[in-house]
């Protein structure tokens, strides 16, 4: 069994807010049960608020960070699925 994205039931209404922004913070279900809260972003918003947050004097921290092409349903579920085994930890 694999960890699991847990998306709230009204992510379809507001997906392409979420795609437009470029992050998004979501639980994921643990194969032992449990839940982890990831954040996932976009290379270019990541890029911006490290950016921003560097030149800001701030040093940079996100826990469990999944980097994906764009923060859609689709690609946040596969790579919760292809996690390597510990990153939920």
């Amino acid at each position: 069994m694999s960890p699991e994205l847990r998306l709230p039931g009204d992510f379809p209404d507001h997906a392409w807010e979420v795609e437009a922004k470029g992050w998004f913070a979501a639980e994921v279900a643990l194969p032992g049960g449990g839940t982890r809260t990831v954040t996932f972003y976009d290379p270019v918003r990541l890029r911006q608020d490290v950016e921003a947050d560097l030149d800001a004097g701030r040093p940079v921290s996100i826990t469990r960070l999944i980097v994906v092409e764009r923060v859609t349903a689709d690609l946040m579920a596969r790579a919760v699925a292809s996690l390597p085994g510990g990153f939920l930890r």
